[in-house]
């Protein structure tokens, strides 16, 4: 093979790996649960979200954080918000799918934290929208189990559509 021929090989090579699609970056084992946890109803996807919060900062004084009573409004909620002040660099990496775009909001973090500031102001918006929390509990768990970030993305907008609408 001629030089130009395998450096053509080559950068085509590249291009063809570079523009795989997300679906192939899951093993088997790890598409499972990761299908699993897009299937978990609310009070399920919130228990195993706590849990894992609970394993992974089994020592944290959660009061410390002084949460506003709105964080208080349900499980879940308070489970998005510790989520939010625990890893939020994750959901500053997490779209947000409930067109809170509208609102100035950059992605998932804006929902919970003004500005997308992590450590300023808690937002009040992450507890009136269900999108947010499950989306942010969804996120933690998937990563936790070796998501990637584009695999996270595009489970966020499965959650939401009837299962025979689901892109994989």
């Amino acid at each position: 093979m001629k030089p130009q021929s395998k450096i053509t090989a080559i950068v085509l090579a590249l291009v063809l790996v570079s523009s795989s699609t997300p679906a192939f970056s899951l093993s088997g084992d790890q598409q499972k649960e990761f299908d699993r946890i897009l299937d978990l109803p609310v009070a399920t996807l919130t228990e195993e979200a706590g849990a894992l919060l609970e394993k992974k900062y089994p020592d944290e004084n959660w009061d410390s954080y002084k949460f506003p009573k709105y964080v208080f409004t349900n499980d879940s909620v308070e489970v998005g918000y510790m989520i939010a002040v625990k890893v939020p660099e994750l959901l500053k990496k997490s779209q947000c799918y409930c067109f809170c775009e509208a609102m100035g909001h950059e992605n998932l973090l804006h929902c919970f934290w003004k500005k997308g500031k992590a450590g300023k102001k808690l937002d009040a918006h992450g507890a009136d929208c269900k999108v947010c929390w499950i989306q942010a509990m969804l996120a933690f768990l998937w990563k936790e189990m070796g998501a990637s970030d584009e695999d996270i993305s595009q489970g966020g907008i499965n959650y939401f559509l009837p299962k025979d609408q689901r892109t994989k």
